[in-house]
């Protein structure tokens, strides 16, 4: 999955068969502009956990990945990066449940209203 400069991902939506037992997601900032102003990350939480956990991150900071420590909501997430980044996060799918829809967003301040899609195992 990509994120731009122009505070969007590339694509709304995810899928990885159900028979995985891991998947890894990289994410590679296309844009030119550093973390500290138009970074991303990819976070993985479940629909109804994404708003809290979105909203509880806009105090985290930066250092944390607009993230709260060690918050058990999130399933998996990846560090913020700048323009020309790329990062990855591997995560066991054993807690999933196929044909659940799940909310992958941009933890950044103020991204995550227009940077998220839905992820599901089919």
């Amino acid at each position: 999955i990509e994120g731009s400069d122009r505070m969007q991902f590339n694509t709304m939506a995810m899928e990885a068969p159900s028979s995985c037992a891991e998947i890894t997601v990289t994410l590679v900032h296309t844009g030119n502009l550093p973390k500290e102003a138009m970074g991303h990350n990819w976070v993985l939480t479940t629909d109804s956990d994404f708003m809290p956990v979105a909203q509880a991150g806009m105090g985290a900071g930066l250092a944390n990945n607009y993230l709260p420590p060690g918050d058990d909501r999130v399933i998996a997430a990846t560090n913020i990066i700048g323009g020309g980044e790329s990062t990855s996060v591997t995560f066991s799918t054993s807690g999933l449940a196929a044909g659940q829809s799940y909310t992958y967003f941009c933890s950044f301040v103020g991204h995550w209203a227009v940077m998220k899609g839905s992820f599901k195992l089919v």
